[in-house]
């Protein structure tokens, strides 16, 4: 299988990045091949606009959407966007690697999402969406690390949410929408605040869980 990994931060040194390298190595070691998107270290640009695209293709009256649905038509994405594209059409497991800021997703990566998942290629044109999606038949799943203890993400705790409640824009509005099956996210709480030990158990932990994906 091909397995692509869009990973969000920037700290190369990071506990989210060891686990990004961590899937990385388990993936690997099963026969898999893996590709890494490293936003920071390629210095994505996250803003949509029509450097996008090798010339305008519109007729008359600019439309980001419509821009998508002629680029690929006619084959004028720019070269970074068309890179991403070609590794996310051999993917067969996408994992989106990145911490949570703000219930959200770092900027960087919304912008891989606004731009690469364009229209007439993820989704539109002569693709549906959801069951009938583009990616029907493929996995995704995240991990995530958080900054806040596990027990402040449930209805009682301070962030009155679940980690699962806060990610159901991606699963359902990203990786759903186009075709893929969400699968249970992994989740490191407070993985700034804890001793190595706590590190440690949540390397085994999630060793388990990439087991259960590669079954």
């Amino acid at each position: 299988m091909n397995v692509l990994i869009v990973h969000a931060h920037e700290n190369p040194d990071s506990f989210c990045t060891s686990l990004c390298q961590q899937t990385k190595s388990n993936f690997e070691a099963k026969g898999h091949k893996v590709t890494i998107s490293d936003l920071y270290t390629q210095g994505f640009n996250p803003v949509a606009g029509k450097h996008d695209f090798k010339h305008d293709t519109d007729q008359g009256y600019y439309k980001y959407a419509f821009q998508q649905l002629a680029a690929v038509k006619e084959n004028t994405f720019s070269n970074d966007l068309k890179a991403e594209m070609d590794k996310l059409e051999r993917a067969d497991i996408l994992c989106f690697n990145f911490p949570l800021w703000w219930f959200g997703v770092p900027a960087i990566l919304k912008g891989w999402v606004d731009r690469v998942l364009a229209y007439g290629f993820a989704y539109g044109g002569e693709y549906g969406m959801g069951e009938t999606g583009r990616f029907k038949g493929k996995k995704a799943f995240i991990t995530v690390t958080t900054g806040s203890p596990k027990d402040a993400y449930h209805a009682e705790g301070r962030n009155k949410r679940t980690v699962n409640d806060i990610l159901t824009n991606i699963h359902q509005g990203v990786f759903e929408l186009i075709g893929f099956e969400a699968l249970t996210p992994f989740v490191a709480y407070g993985v700034s605040r804890i001793p190595i030990e706590e590190r440690k158990l949540i390397i085994k932990d999630y060793d388990i869980y990439l087991e259960k994906i590669l079954d």
